[in-house]
């Protein structure tokens, strides 16, 4: 079964950001490259949402948040939760990132 997919406008944002960063810092196939494999990594997330590991760092009024790498690019962290047959992306961050303050990010936005 395949769940429903969800890309909230932040991860949107963060996503261009990165792509950017990395434009900016490396090489445009480098970028696109990126952005391809942020965009098959949430379709297989679609498909097995529970491969994410959750995320025990803080008690988040978002429910269970989980975390998995974009392919090929494992430095790269989305973060996203589950809700009936729905996969809601949340954000992509960076994995240098303090995850206590990504997740408390997290949830001030929501």
């Amino acid at each position: 079964m395949n769940y429903r997919l969800i890309v909230k406008d932040r991860a949107t944002q963060d996503l261009r950001q990165l792509a950017n960063y990395i434009l900016v810092n490396g090489n445009a196939d480098v970028a696109v490259k990126f952005l391809n494999a942020a965009e098959v990594t949430f379709e297989q997330l679609a498909k097995t949402p529970g491969m994410g590991k959750l995320i025990q760092l803080v008690v988040s009024r978002l429910g269970e948040i989980r975390q998995w790498r974009i392919k090929d690019f494992n430095d790269y962290l989305i973060f996203y939760r589950i809700q009936d047959t729905t996969v809601e992306i949340l954000r992509v961050f960076h994995g240098a990132r303090d995850l206590a303050d990504v997740l408390s990010e997290l949830d001030e936005e929501f």
